[in-house]
Formats: structure tokens, C-alpha cells, sequence
């Protein structure tokens, strides 16, 4: 984590994907494995899923029985490699400005959220709750609190410094 963390301050987020958009692998794969598969069955995580910042499809690939697309402004190629799925180039920004599009029964993202500038972080989590109900943050640590006009805290589970977070939409009767 800490040499991602310092590579983003030297090259930045989109210099250290354009270095790395063909061979990224979260090196906490693992916890976010294990997490996803308690959280998985104890949540019922089923359904047509979003792999929000799919990177190189390591949610995505857990959801085999599902119906899953990935967005990812950085690593589309290698994420539809390795899953056989599709996958959005889409920014932070350009969901802002544009919405999604498409309905969800969860969104799932997976070491990014934190990435987003905090100023853009409500009208990102307002257009989440435009295509889904459900919103699954995986996190390595607080950041980003997404509870506010838009979700709100359900469930989270944590395993060593990883987080996860199942937020539903205020919106939802």
C-alpha cells in the first residue's frame, strides 16, 4: 500500500495508471477477498453488479453468477482480460457530469473511492444513487464517509487494515 501510496505522490494517480494500467494488482487482493466473501453471502450481494474503479477485475471475478460491468478510466484492457466482462473508461468526473446510465442492484468500489476529490464526492454519490440502492466501499481505511443526503451505513465488517462498507440509498422507501 505504501509504495501505491508513493508512487501516486510522484507520477499521480493518472501517471502512475498510464505507467501501470496493464499489469496493476491490488497487493490487498486477499483481504479484499476474504471480506467480500463474508460480506457476499451475509449481505446477499447477488444481482446486476458495477465494479466501480474495477481495476484488473478482482471484485468483478468474485461474482462469476452475477451479471457484472466494470468502469475504470485506466485499466480497461487488463480488466476485461481478466474477467471477460466490459468496462466503461469512465472518470470520477465523467459520472459527475454525466450520470451512469444503466440501473444496479449494487455498486461495488474497491480502493478508489478515497481517490475522489472531496469537493466532487457528493455529486459522485448523488449519481450513484441515481442507478442503485446499494453502494459497497472497500477501503483501507475511514476515507471516504459516504453517510450524508445521499446513503447511509448498513453493515461493515473490517480485517486487518481493510474495510468494508455497505451503504443504501436514502432515496429507498
Amino acid at each position: 500500500m505504501d509504495a501505491i501510496i508513493n508512487e501516486y505522490k510522484k507520477h499521480g494517480v493518472d501517471g502512475f495508471y498510464k505507467l501501470h494500467s496493464q499489469d496493476y494488482e491490488n497487493p490487498h487482493k486477499s483481504n479484499i477477498e476474504n471480506l467480500l466473501t463474508e460480506a457476499k453471502t451475509e449481505w446477499n450481494i447477488n444481482g446486476n453488479i458495477l465494479d466501480l474503479c474495477c481495476g484488473s477485475g478482482e471484485v468483478s471475478n468474485m461474482f462469476s453468477e452475477c451479471s457484472v460491468e466494470g468502469i475504470d478510466p485506466y485499466t480497461k484492457g487488463l480488466y476485461e482480460k481478466n474477467t471477460g466482462n466490459s468496462c466503461i473508461p469512465m472518470t470520477f468526473k465523467d459520472i459527475v457530469q454525466n450520470g451512469i446510465g444503466k440501473r444496479y442492484d449494487f455498486v461495488i468500489c474497491s480502493y478508489a473511492m478515497h481517490l475522489c476529490e472531496k469537493s466532487m464526492l457528493p455529486m459522485l454519490l448523488y449519481r450513484i444513487s441515481e442507478v442503485s440502492n446499494n453502494l459497497v466501499i472497500i477501503t483501507p481505511h475511514k476515507k471516504p464517509d459516504c453517510n450524508g443526503d445521499f446513503f447511509r451505513e448498513i453493515k461493515r465488517m473490517k480485517k486487518e487494515r481493510t474495510s468494508i462498507v455497505w451503504y443504501r440509498s436514502n432515496m429507498v422507501n
